[in-house]
């Protein structure tokens, strides 16, 4: 039919292999410059029944910790053998009571295993025979550790349990004051409340105060004062996060390793350490340990030990609506590449993909995104540094090539979106930029990184000032607000999640051939005013694809052979063809375009406090009129602007209301479909007329659909509100979106 896109692809193991050698060579690059670029990214993944508030909107649920814990246990068999899976805290976001939970993969440097027999772990299954009293496994410990006779049990708060249910609308036997007796009243107990209660009567656990001081074991006798019991504070948590610390004297060692039963196994909780080597050998006893007891399998989590070079880590979280997927930082192509396909093929056997369906039959990416992370092995050898120039020319051509900002998106994107252009957020920050770009581009190597930082923080950002919430966001590259936030890390959040390894690692590696590229040649055009041309020009499929093409010729000048059916995939997913037919002899195609979806204003929530809703409402379409014929085309009686395409024919878009919403812009403008299409030839005075429905209605249910529920019907005569069009100037290009709301 002549679409621009090649709907031969090649196939993903082609492309893999393609893939490889461009990625080679960029490492090839980059190793003459003597810097070693890692990268690394965020993929996310959900069910296929994604019909549950924890793969929506919510964060956390019992389903999506099962799913990463099988997604851990098969990369630890097929990827990653002799690591542990470690369970541990999350992120803490306000409003929610503890922090979210977190599931890693470590592994020594040099594949040197970190826990040999995989048997003696639940690895999240409930635990399998009679575990082993805690008090002996940490007596045994403690012996092996060479710090005996620091054992201290520790108890449930028995009121503050019960003064809890009571808040929670519960009536535990607890004393009340009347006054009528002008005292207190003392409740009888029931015997299913005595047996209830009596339950916390024993100890909840045991605990072993221990660190660690250049490789000699350290512990401290934990005594309460007036030798009271040690009370956990509140709560359903692993004990180790409950420890009354704020009771201990005041210079006392403040961590411990604890024990206690949960889920039918003995689970201990590691405490912070102050390296990698002691994280190991702590492991190495635990192990021991658990074998010389012919212990059933046990539950480890707690925290993970401090970044070590060459150490391996894999990490798992909740995110709302998906599992994200917190990739190993890798310093060559082939690691990345092993790393991701690995990755893909695995969720799928468990079960995971990285698209979801939507309720219009539509495939989507999953929502959660999919960053893609550039750094260095260590602050001291970041390329970022080394070379300050990379930084500035990754920014200054991605504002040239708008393709590199929408085509690899997700479908919220634009000013109030997670990730917009720097000339998307405040109108001065391009000028400003230019100045801040100019100032990096002359520091002598290696560059200050708080100076960069300083620099761009106040530059980078979103409406809001949010530093993360940038398209190319430097918070975790030298931020002094944050405690991770010193990893000289440049994350690219313009990137929602793709649906197969072969399309994931293409952008990868188009990235990685940019920084190769930028390492030799520092890319230094003066960022460019598009005025209205970006939200209009470069909101068109056609139009990306074509920038898209001119990025593959740049970086065919140094040295590369990407070809644009790579991209095809992506072009495709991103911008479906939504519908096709022919007018005459000429075919037509309908194709979803890029629309921004503006963020509204403030209002009360049901549930109390503010939100902020996003105006969904709308959807561009692109027309593409695939020969050039002399055509006149209009949607709902008005004309619609077409100019040259730049592979021949014509195209234009239409911007229209496809729902109603509670609360959007210009709420006096009704749903506007379906879409009628008029196509008018002057010459002979031929019309033909098709209604396009965005979303099939129930009672068109048998008809012929398009590829997502989205379908066109012909019509016999046009509708009579219909005013029918003058022949447009075909050769106007000022905007070529006819914009149906006003």
């Amino acid at each position: 039919m002549g679409n621009s896109v090649d709907l031969s692809l090649p196939s993903h193991e082609e492309i893999l292999d393609v893939l490889s050698l461009q990625g080679r060579l960029a490492d090839s690059l980059l190793a003459q410059e003597g810097l070693i670029l890692t990268q690394g990214g965020e993929p996310t993944f959900v069910p296929e029944n994604t019909s549950s508030p924890e793969w929506n909107l919510e964060a956390l649920g019992e389903e999506k910790l099962h799913f990463a814990w099988k997604l851990c246990r098969e990369l630890l068999r097929i990827h990653m053998p002799g690591a542990l899976i470690l369970r541990s805290n999350g992120k803490h976001y306000p409003g929610e009571p503890i922090p979210r939970w977190k599931l890693m993969l470590l592994r020594q440097a040099q594949g040197k295993p970190l826990w040999r027999n995989q048997s003696l772990l639940t690895h999240g299954e409930p635990g399998r025979g009679k575990p082993i009293a805690p008090r002996k496994f940490l007596s045994v410990l403690a012996t092996l550790l060479g710090v005996p006779g620091s054992l201290r049990p520790v108890y449930e708060d028995v009121e503050a349990a019960m003064r809890h249910a009571q808040l929670l609308g519960g009536a535990p036997p607890l004393p009340r004051y009347s006054r009528a007796k002008k005292g207190f009243v003392q409740p009888r107990w029931t015997m299913g409340e005595r047996r209830k209660w009596e339950r916390l009567h024993k100890a909840a656990g045991w605990v072993l105060p221990l660190s660690n001081d250049k490789g000699r074991w350290m512990t401290a006798d934990w005594t309460m004062p007036e030798g009271q019991e040690m009370l956990l504070l509140p709560g359903t948590s692993s004990i180790g996060l409950r420890l009354p610390l704020h009771r201990l004297a005041s210079g006392a060692l403040s961590c411990a390793l604890t024990a206690e039963i949960r889920d039918g196994a003995l689970s201990l909780f590691l405490p912070p350490l102050p390296d990698a080597s002691s994280f190991a050998a702590l492991l190495s006893a635990i192990e021991e340990t658990a074998s010389s007891l012919k212990s059933p399998a046990i539950a480890l989590e707690g925290y993970p030990p401090p970044m070590e070079e060459g150490w391996e880590s894999l990490s798992v979280i909740p995110d709302p609506g998906v599992i994200e997927v917190n990739l190993p930082p890798a310093s060559h192509w082939e690691s990345l590449e092993s790393t991701v396909t690995t990755l893909y093929d695995t969720a799928e056997k468990v079960g995971l993909k990285g698209t979801r369906l939507v309720p219009s039959g539509e495939v989507v990416p999953t929502g959660g995104g999919g960053h893609l992370v550039l750094g260095g092995a260590s602050i001291e050898s970041n390329p970022f540094l080394l070379k300050p120039a990379l930084l500035s020319s990754f920014l200054r051509f991605i504002q040239h090539h708008p393709c590199l900002s929408y085509v690899f998106s997700g479908r919220f994107m634009g000013p109030s979106s997670q990730a917009p252009r720097v000339d998307e957020s405040f109108f001065e920050v391009p000028r400003e930029l230019e100045r801040a770009l100019m100032g990096i581009e002359t520091m002598p190597s290696p560059a200050n990184p708080a100076m960069i930082d300083a620099i761009l923080r106040n530059l980078l950002l979103d409406l809001h000032g949010n530093t993360h919430k940038a398209e190319v966001s430097i918070d975790k590259f030298f931020n002094p607000f944050m405690p991770n936030g010193r990893l000289g890390l440049v994350e690219f959040r313009s990137i929602e999640m793709s649906p197969d390894a072969s399309s994931f690692l293409a952008i990868h590696a188009l990235w990685r051939a940019l920084a190769a590229s930028f390492v030799k040649e520092p890319y230094n055009e003066r960022l460019i005013d598009w005025r209205g041309k970006l939200h209009d020009h470069f909101l068109l499929p056609s139009m990306l694809e074509q920038d898209l093409k001119e990025v593959i010729v740049y970086l065919r000048g140094h040295g590369f052979r990407f070809e644009s059916s790579w991209f095809a995939p992506h072009l495709l997913f991103r911008f479906p063809i939504l519908a096709e037919e022919t007018f005459r002899e000429s075919p037509w195609s309908l194709r979803r375009a890029v629309e921004p979806w503006p963020l509204l204003g403030e209002q009360p929530a049901p549930g109390g406090g503010l939100v902020r809703c996003v105006d969904s409402s709308t959807e561009r379409l692109e027309l593409r009129i695939h020969l050039k014929e002399t055509v006149a085309v209009s949607f709902n009686g008005r004309s619609l602007p077409l100019v040259d395409h730049p592979e021949g024919g014509w195209i234009g878009a239409v911007r229209f209301r496809s729902i109603s919403l509670p609360t959007c812009l210009h709420p006096q403008v009704a749903p506007q479909i379906p879409l009628e299409i008029s196509f008018h030839d002057p010459e002979s005075g031929e019309r033909r007329f098709w209604h396009y429905h965005p979303i099939p209605s129930d009672q068109e249910a048998n008809r012929p659909r398009g590829p997502w529920g989205q379908r066109l019907t012909p019509r016999d005569s046009p509708s009579t509100d219909t005013i029918y069009p003058s022949i447009p100037d075909q050769r106007s290009s000022e905007s070529l979106t006819l914009d149906l709301l006003g």
